[in-house]
């Protein structure tokens, strides 16, 4: 059974140090640490803005700085509306290899909460023959993808990384449920305050945090946070996971809402593939 280690608080400036490390931007997620208003100072490294869910919202993202323009004017964005029709393509199945992982670093990035994983811990997807290794898990409530106009109660991503230093994201879906879920050791201690860090030590299973059948949804696409670059590799499994009603309300208390609207296929090709 996972334990919790003592909270350790670090000032943004450490926060944004260890993401340049630890953490892709998320596809979501990358959910990056909360950042201040942009600053240009002749000779400065340039400083992403401030974005939220609200008063700068998706809506407005892309108003907000010239690096976030692609949440306009991008063409493949995410997340989408995945249709339950798309053509089956038994030949653009993923590989998922997880297994368990010593312990997990959450923090509170003021978006969402972020699982980080040691580095070298084992944990990859492989799509079309190239190995993408897992980097950090991060939750979204509601679900941001929907399946036939129908969203889920939260959906939690898996993001990895190439060697390439390409990205691709495992989402899966997330359905409240009285009972308790694999997700109570990571949700039940969420950290409270921004930039606030909670080591949960397992050994933390991440199989169990996916459904036993891995229907599979696939399609190219984007981040679905700021700067919503493209070329992201997405995976959504097509069967919910449970999570505990009592999680996803405490979830609900430090995000009201973390997701960003369904976005404009555009013509791509979504593909399922079976477990």
């Amino acid at each position: 059974m996972p334990s919790i280690r003592a909270s350790r608080f670090r000032s943004i400036a450490a926060v944004s140090a260890a993401a340049a490390v630890l953490v892709i931007p998320a596809c979501g997620g990358g959910e990056q640490p909360e950042l201040h208003s942009r600053v240009d100072i002749p000779g400065s490294a340039h400083v992403a803005p401030h974005w939220d869910y609200d008063a700068e919202g998706p809506d407005h993202w892309a108003d907000l700085d010239r690096d976030y323009l692609a949440c306009k004017s991008g063409h493949q964005q995410s997340p989408i509306d995945l249709p339950s029709h798309a053509r089956l393509e038994p030949s653009e199945h993923i590989t998922v290899d997880y297994h368990s992982v010593p312990e997990l670093a959450l923090v509170n990035n003021g978006h969402t909460v972020q699982a980080n994983l040691p580095a070298d811990n084992g944990n990859r997807i492989v799509v079309d023959g190239t190995p993408f290794d897992l980097a950090q898990f991060h939750f979204h409530l509601p679900s941001e993808h929907t399946v036939d106009g129908a969203g889920a109660t939260m959906e939690v991503h898996f993001v990895h990384k190439s060697a390439a230093g390409k990205s691709a994201v495992l989402g899966v879906l997330m359905q409240a449920t009285p009972d308790p879920s694999a997700f109570d050791p990571i949700l039940a201690f969420a950290p409270q305050a921004v930039d606030a860090e909670i080591t949960v030590t397992g050994p933390v299973d991440l199989r169990a945090l996916l459904p036993g059948v891995v229907d599979q949804f696939r399609y190219q696409g984007s981040l679905t946070t700021p700067p919503c670059s493209e070329g992201v590799s997405w995976t959504v499994l097509g069967n919910p996971v449970p999570v505990a009603a009592a999680d996803a309300d405490r979830y609900r208390t430090l995000f009201a809402h973390s997701n960003r609207p369904t976005q404009p296929l555009n013509g791509r090709t979504v593909t399922l593939a079976g477990g």
